[in-house]
């Protein structure tokens, strides 16, 4: 089944169980028509924002892009991280670029941090997938929960990660967690849930 399919999938389960994950009705609130409208990104502007970041996109993500360019205030990716429900929102590629500007624009180690991070809290947060870092500018935001947590491709893994992984950057306290291995493996324990409920 292609990401699209199982996107639908997850759109008609949002819009029956919206209440579970502590949302406004989407199709009262006209959320949905909103989303319905949004179409999928062009080839030329995919390649334009590699070419601007200096990336490759894993083809999983172009095929998402493809089928929509962002989900505006509708959600396609409910998430647990941790022991947390979270309701991600898909970004536009513009949503991402602007993003950029003033976040995950530079480099910086959570040692960079002590009056937040003590040398116990980095080591609680340690995986060998993730490098230690709590800004980092190979790191791409691409859905947003609350407008303060964010789900990120992450272009310069740890030694036990992969490239195009998916990680999520969570505010108050900061913490950065491994989500998955991309976002079809995101996509695919989203199912999973739904299947399992």
């Amino acid at each position: 089944m292609q990401i699209k399919e199982k996107i639908k999938i997850i759109e008609k389960y949002i819009c029956n169980n919206f209440e579970d994950w502590d949302l406004e009705d989407p199709i009262a609130e006209s959320y949905l028509d909103d989303y319905q409208e949004i179409t999928g990104t062009s080839e030329t502007d995919i390649k334009a924002f590699e070419e601007k970041f200096k990336i490759s996109l894993p083809h999983d993500i172009k095929d998402l892009y493809s089928y929509k360019n962002g989900s505006k205030f509708f959600t396609i990716l409910p998430c647990l991280i941790g022991q947390r429900e979270m309701a991600f929102s898909l970004m536009s590629l513009e949503a991402i670029e602007r993003s950029k500007e003033y976040f995950q624009n530079k480099d910086s180690l959570l040692s960079d941090f002590p009056e937040y991070f003590t040398s116990e809290d980095i080591e609680a947060m340690k995986d060998s997938r993730i490098n230690p870092y709590l800004f980092n500018k190979s790191w791409f935001p691409i859905a947003e929960y609350c407008d303060t947590c964010y789900l990120m491709l992450d272009f310069d893994p740890g030694q036990g990660g992969k490239e195009g992984q998916i990680i999520c950057y969570i505010h108050d306290p900061d913490e950065i967690i491994y989500v998955a291995e991309g976002i079809t493996n995101l996509v695919d324990m989203i199912i999973e849930m739904i299947e399992n409920e």
